[in-house]
């Protein structure tokens, strides 16, 4: 049966995730094919330069298996082995598949690009006999190729006898070379599949080795690139990012001093990604940033409510809060009209200050939907009760400063506080309400006037189901977020039904907690102590919760997760990362596509 177009590119999506390549992508390097008649006749050559990656998948066939079983769907009408998939998508006759050894690993390295431009790569593909694998695609009526010899590097380039081969290919050895030029080809190949099958193979279904080059040099530069789009025109960053920002740039630190990353796959019932990176000798800026990274325990995640679809968890310390006050200060200024006058900055500064003072060095947020739609919730360590509630009643205050009381009325916004009353709820809540102004309250015309309403029930030009129909897509005209303080944390919830989320954020100490969900505890609970950054979202329940079915969807946590392993004996510090996805979740994700 012939493959649709559409289990086709199913297919090279699997193929890009499993072999941990594509065209113009990082290469995957792959040592430890045992040695053979071909490869054995052939001496280790150095590492090109520029090198930046190596990788392999130890055992593509079952690799493979465990790919389209994860998937499941039409997964199953895929190629049902390595070879075969690999015959497919790079325009093989499927009478070769076999000769493509799926029990040997799948090597791969990539470089650097001296222009600037993408990383180059090539993949090496072992076959059983090289000799044999060129004269089945080069001879007799069913050629499709011809061999043209390398005199440099004695890789057969395979030519196509008509139109043009989507990516260039060569044998060398017992190798099957891919990459996306001939150029490529010649200059990535021979280390491919002359030193590589030289090295020892890892245990992991994929693994990735990134040396210090490649650390200090691009994946630094792309990594700095992202967060400066986080920034705001004048570089400080924007109002939304600032507190993860600390973190973010000690990350930054951290990953220009690293000696060597790694990156792993493992492919069971589930997937787990894996990064850990050691940091260079010396006491450079990534073993400071090891020795002080704030790092904390799991349980404050499985704390949260049981019903929450998102959960993520934030430690820090309090010296680390005190170097990002002056960005906060300078992020929360920018939102005023000209200079925040230094009376006015120095007060705000200072609430901040006193808040990031009298907090813990932890806080911890959830997501609920209900039949109102979406509620969050955080609990925050407390350090000092009385100067946390001073310091948020002084917060409170900044709100009427003349600059920041103008800034809000320019956009229609009006910030009131006080008590709030909640039965069953111990302790002294606190309402904060943002309301919009009458003047902000409905979609301006030309000039400012009103829009136009049509007829009850109809959209601002009378078109029934418009985009204000009813009024669904208008915002509401005011937004509650409610806070308490005890010495057992800061509670404060915001959204829909902030009294439903303030009450379930507390009650969950005593009640239903996310760590007695068994699909969420079997997630969250190998993330240990040494966390410094946790999420876990359950995009199943989220999205069937945001198509107003709030309770539906199968539970498929996905886990993401950062911290620093401590130096032991005979083993540096190292910083780690993780990714968990549950198989539901992937299958999801593949059969939805694009609109999941």
């Amino acid at each position: 049966m012939r493959p649709t177009s559409a289990v086709r590119r199913g297919a090279a999506a699997l193929l890009a995730i499993v072999l941990g390549v594509s065209a113009g992508a990082l290469g995957c390097k792959s040592p430890g094919a045992p040695s053979d008649a071909g490869a054995a006749a052939l001496s280790p050559v150095p590492a090109p330069a520029g090198l930046i990656a190596e990788a392999f998948l130890p055992t593509p066939d079952a690799t493979w298996a465990k790919a389209r079983a994860l998937v499941g769907g039409s997964a199953v009408l895929l190629p049902s082995s390595a070879g075969a998939l690999a015959a497919s998508l790079l325009g093989l006759p499927i009478t070769v598949a076999s000769e493509i050894d799926g029990g040997v690993p799948v090597l791969g390295a990539a470089v650097d690009a001296a222009d600037g431009a993408r990383p180059r790569a090539a993949l090496g593909l072992h076959v059983k006999d090289g000799g044999r694998f060129i004269d089945q695609l080069t001879r007799g009526e069913g050629a499709r190729f011809r061999a043209k010899p390398d005199a440099a590097t004695a890789i057969a380039l395979l030519e196509p006898l008509q139109g043009a081969s989507p990516v260039a290919l060569g044998v060398l050895g017992n190798y099957l070379l891919v990459a996306e030029t001939p150029g490529d080809l010649i200059s990535l190949g021979p280390y491919v599949a002359r030193t590589m099958p030289q090295a020892q193979v890892p245990k992991e279904d994929l693994a990735v080795e990134i040396p210090r080059a490649a650390l200090e040099g691009p994946v630094l530069k792309a990594a700095r690139s992202a967060w400066d789009k986080a920034r705001g025109p004048d570089g400080a960053p924007r109002a939304t990012a600032v507190p993860l920002g600390p973190m973010i740039e000690s990350a930054l630190a951290m990953l220009g001093d690293l000696e060597r990353a790694r990156l792993t796959l493992v492919l069971d019932e589930n997937a787990h990604l894996r990064v850990s990176g050691t940091p260079k000798a010396g006491g450079g800026p990534a073993s400071k940033a090891s020795a002080d990274l704030a790092v904390g325990d799991v349980k404050p995640l499985l704390d949260l409510p049981a019903d929450s679809l998102v959960g993520i968890l934030v430690c820090d310390r309090a010296a680390t809060r005190a170097e990002s006050v002056p960005r906060l200060v300078d992020a929360l200024a920018g939102l005023v009209e000209g200079d925040l006058p230094a009376a006015e900055r120095e007060r705000l500064g200072a609430a901040i200050r006193a808040a990031s003072d009298a907090r813990g060095d932890w806080f911890a947020g959830g997501l609920r939907f209900d039949g109102a739609g979406p509620t969050a919730f955080v609990r925050a360590a407390v350090g000092d009760r009385a100067k946390l509630e001073a310091s948020i009643q002084d917060l409170l205050g900044t709100a009427e400063l003349p600059p920041f009381k103008a800034a809000l009325q320019r956009e229609g916004l009006r910030v009131s506080a006080g008590k709030a009353a909640l039965p069953l709820l111990d302790g002294d809540v606190r309402r904060v309400r943002f309301e919009r102004t009458a003047a902000a309250s409905a979609p301006a015309g030309a000039g400012g006037a009103p829009a136009r309403k049509g007829p009850q029930g109809a959209g601002p030009q009378g078109g029934k189901g418009g985009p204000a129909a009813q009024g669904a897509s208008l915002p509401p005209s005011s937004i509650e977020l409610l806070y308490l303080v005890r010495d057992d944390g800061l509670f404060a919830s915001v959204g829909n039904d902030p009294g439903a989320g303030l009450r379930s954020v507390v009650g969950a100490l005593q009640g239903e907690r996310l760590g007695e969900v068994p699909s969420m505890k079997t997630a969250l609970a190998p993330l240990g102590s040494d966390i410094a950054f946790a999420l876990v979202v359950e995009p199943l329940r989220l999205v069937a919760s945001r198509l107003g079915q709030p309770g539906a969807g199968d539970t498929a946590p996905v886990v993401i997760a950062a911290g620093a392993a401590p130096e032991s004996a005979g083993s540096p510090a190292a910083f780690w990362a993780r990714a968990d996805v549950a198989a539901a979740a992937i299958r999801e994700l593949a059969r939805l596509g694009g609109a999941f």
